[in-house]
């Protein structure tokens, strides 16, 4: 009986060996990576905030940009949100049933910078009566305005928000959606809003005729 039982233990351990050493050699299951899609779908988005036309008029006012910000103050841009407050502007508010087209999400959309934006995006100098200003067109510079201000860093600029315009972005508003829509010509348009900083030769001619 003794010696069945030491027999029965042998059998056992072996068994267990045998599992063991099986085990030991399978390949383990590779864990699967979430899709991109899936990591996308839960990535946070980074908002940047707004901070006013007065804070790029800080360096875009200066001569070495071309008083930037001069040329933006005297295009209808800068008028978007004034304008709207005309009689014109009204009758046409009232043509589509809409009161004060000062207060309108609808109108105010198109003719405010950042409107559509969060309380939390809008820094202490953010004015919706600026109207349309350079972050319509360049993007919001919360998180930009610091690395765009450094030489030759456009593109950590870019990843911080800021934007080339391009004629899809001008046509979110300049299009038949407006009950005052006319035609609207890219090439023609840029014109109106043309600005750029000069280059070294064009300071120079312009401080030579006295400018």
């Amino acid at each position: 009986m003794k010696q069945l039982t030491w027999i029965l233990i042998v059998v056992f351990a072996a068994s267990l060996l045998c599992w063991g050493f099986a085990v030991s050699q399978e390949k383990p299951k590779a864990s699967t990576p979430k899709a991109a899609s899936e990591k996308a779908d839960t990535a946070k988005v980074k908002e940047h905030a707004y901070v006013g036309a007065s804070k790029c008029k800080m360096c875009h006012n200066a001569k070495k940009w071309g008083k930037i910000h001069d040329k933006w103050a005297a295009t209808k841009h800068a008028g978007a949100y004034a304008v709207l407050a005309g009689e014109k502007a009204q009758a046409v508010a009232k043509g589509v049933k809409i009161e004060n087209a000062q207060k309108s999400d609808k109108c105010l959309v198109c003719h405010v910078t950042g409107h559509e934006a969060s309380a939390k995006l809008k820094g202490e100098k953010y004015s919706m009566e600026e109207g349309v200003t350079c972050e319509a067109c360049h993007g919001p510079a919360g998180d930009y305005l610091a690395s765009h201000k450094k030489k030759d860093n456009e593109k950590q600029a870019m990843a911080d928000g800021l934007m080339k315009p391009t004629e899809e972005l001008c046509v979110t508003c300049h299009n038949e959606d407006s009950p005052t829509f006319k035609e609207f010509k890219y090439e023609e348009a840029l014109k109106l809003v043309a600005h750029h900083k000069p280059t070294k030769e064009e300071l120079e001619k312009e401080k030579a005729e006295g400018k």
